[in-house]
């Protein structure tokens, strides 16, 4: 399967605005034209992250950091150990990864059935409720009660959480989609079912979903193809200190 034309515009103009670049700076990439790599510079960031979309790149962080990337390839950017190692050859020595994501992207509707043994809540109370039966390790990078739309599965018998996705409107384009299930039902499909819910309200806010999975986070990699998500690039990151 392969995102329209316009989706990937939107996608670029997205990722653009929201690295500080000039809104045409991964057009062409996205589009299917090879490109250089665009520079974000900011001397007082104190994070540092890398993208690669489609065929694009972008490196953003202090202009220090991406003097000092530029005899590397774009491969190897995109290991966070490489990025910690420009960190603290700089003198930085509490530098720390934070993150190795695929990309993932979706324009396709998805027909959600209703179910007859759940049911749907938008109520934060039940986003809340979920995240109490979750270790604290699988919560950092979902926030699910922080995210600006929540949508929590809960049983029809005693309303107990089972699973919950949500998503962020980033630059008023696309929806940054996670989703979690409680430790004792993984793997019987509860999270795909949520996440499908999410993507497809998403879709009806003229949104274009975007799934990020950490690279070793194999379940994650299933949803999003059980879902039919579009792999479209990847994104690594480094705090500084």
């Amino acid at each position: 399967m392969e995102l329209e034309t316009g989706t990937r515009a939107i996608i670029a103009l997205a990722w653009a605005r929201h690295l500080g670049l000039a809104d045409s700076a991964l057009h062409f990439a996205a589009l299917g034209e090879s490109s250089d790599r665009v520079e974000a510079r900011d001397d007082a960031a104190d994070n540092v992250l890398f993208l690669r979309l489609l065929r694009g790149s972008a490196l953003a962080g202090p202009g220090w950091l991406v003097d000092a990337a530029a005899e590397y390839d774009d491969e190897a950017l995109a290991q966070e150990s490489t990025l910690v190692r420009l960190i603290r050859d700089h003198g930085a020595m509490d530098a720390r990864g934070t993150g190795e994501s695929a990309l993932y992207y979706l324009d396709e509707p998805l027909d959600v059935a209703e179910s007859d043994s759940t049911l749907v809540s938008l109520e934060a109370e039940h986003a809340l409720a979920l995240e109490a039966e979750c270790p604290r390790d699988d919560l950092a990078g979902v926030r699910l009660s922080d995210r600006e739309r929540t949508f929590t599965l809960l049983a029809q018998d005693g309303h107990a959480p089972l699973a919950g996705a949500g998503y962020d409107v980033w630059e008023g384009l696309v929806a940054d989609i996670a989703a979690i299930t409680v430790p004792e039902l993984r793997r019987h499909g509860l999270g795909t079912y949520i996440a499908a819910v999410a993507v497809d309200e998403a879709l009806s806010q003229g949104l274009v979903p975007q799934w990020r999975a950490g690279v070793s986070h194999r379940a994650a990699h299933l949803t999003a193809d059980e879902l039919g998500f579009v792999l479209c690039g990847s994104l690594t990151s480094a705090r500084i200190g």
